[in-house]
Formats: C-alpha cells, sequence, structure tokens
C-alpha cells in the first residue's frame, strides 16, 4: 500500500471510531438539525440526489422525507452489478422498498435506475453526498470505494458538471483545515459542505 493510501486509512479509521461514540439522542439531534439547514438552502421542488446512511453516517432521511412534502423529487443510489462496480440512482418515495446489498453494509432503493448522466440530462440535480471529511479547499474524504470519484469523472467528460451542484454532509468536527488528509487527482471535490450548524460554500 502506498504512502497516500496509508495516510487516507489512517484518517478514515480515526473518523469512523470518533463517529462510533455518538450517541442515539445526539445522532437523531443531529439529524433534525440537517434537516433544517438542508430545507433552509435546497428549495422547495428541487431533484435532490442523497443517500441512505450507512452506520453511523449523518442522516439527511427527516429531509427527505419533508422534501418529498414539499413537492420536491428524490433519488437514492444503487450499486450497478457491472464489471465495474458504478453507481445507479432510483427515484425514492417514503414507502418505496429498499433491500441490503449482498456484500456492503448498506441499504438500496428497488425499482428503475439511470445512470448519473441520464439525470442530467433531465435538468439541474442538487446531490447530497456522503463522506467521512471536507477538508476547507473542498476535498473530500470519502469511505474508499471510489464510486462518487468515478461518477463524477464520467460526468465531468459528458460536459455536465454545471448541471449538479454537490454538497457533501458531515458532522461539524469533520470539516478540517486544508492538508489535513491526502487528495489524489482523482478525488471529488464539493461545492459545499452541511453540517447539522450550517451550510459552507466552498467553490
Amino acid at each position: 500500500m502506498s504512502e497516500i493510501a496509508e495516510a487516507k486509512k489512517a484518517a478514515r479509521a480515526r473518523i469512523r471510531s470518533a463517529r462510533s461514540t455518538l450517541d442515539v439522542a445526539e445522532s437523531a439531534r443531529r439529524a433534525d438539525a440537517l434537516g433544517r439547514v438542508l430545507e433552509e438552502h435546497v428549495p422547495a421542488r428541487a431533484r435532490v440526489a442523497a443517500y441512505l446512511p450507512m452506520a453511523h453516517e449523518p442522516d439527511v432521511r427527516p429531509f427527505l422525507t419533508r422534501h418529498l412534502r414539499r413537492g420536491g423529487q428524490v433519488l437514492l443510489p444503487r450499486v450497478a452489478d457491472d464489471p465495474v462496480p458504478r453507481l445507479e440512482w432510483v427515484s425514492w418515495a417514503a414507502q418505496s422498498e429498499t433491500r441490503r446489498h449482498p456484500v456492503l453494509p448498506l441499504d438500496e432503493p428497488v425499482g428503475h435506475a439511470q445512470t448519473l448522466s441520464d439525470v442530467l440530462a433531465e435538468g439541474p440535480l442538487q446531490m447530497l453526498l456522503p463522506a467521512l471529511a471536507v477538508d476547507t479547499s473542498g476535498h473530500r474524504l470519502g469511505q474508499g470505494g471510489g464510486y462518487y470519484d468515478r461518477m463524477f469523472a464520467e460526468v465531468e467528460a459528458a460536459d455536465l458538471r454545471e448541471q449538479v451542484s454537490a454538497w457533501a454532509v458531515v458532522g461539524p468536527e469533520e470539516v478540517l483545515p486544508a492538508g489535513s488528509f491526502p487528495v489524489e487527482p482523482h478525488d471529488l471535490a464539493v461545492d459545499a459542505v452541511v453540517t447539522p450548524e450550517g451550510l459552507r460554500r466552498l467553490r
């Protein structure tokens, strides 16, 4: 493993360990606060691509449920069964069926799926990205699978990057100074970071 990969692995381990100490009450408080922040900044009828949180990830589900009631659209990711794993997107409602991924520790929506490029061809999209940390230059530290990095590389190749506003969702203590973790050329940079304390635009 390279020195950069080792440093990223160590940073991920530190953040995951800290996240695991949050109790149920604090996690619920943060989810409610996140919902209020997102309702303030995301237009009521916006098309939103988000995620179902894995264990200890910031929970955006309260916001997604309220966003549907406001007349918005929500899409959630599913890992496509391709030789090179990629994300595809499924329209979601509060009662939509989900299934557990056979290998990864996440729940996925059931239904007709589209690539992100196909979704963006229909119009602008607000994307809420899971992340372990974001630095003040906008660099995102993900879980290490590379799904979002590869997806955005395809979006940029299709000249659709201007169609999506990418906001990472983290805890307030996970917004770090630039240089806090290694950054590689393929790593996704986000437009803003959202925490329970508010939204901070970075690009």
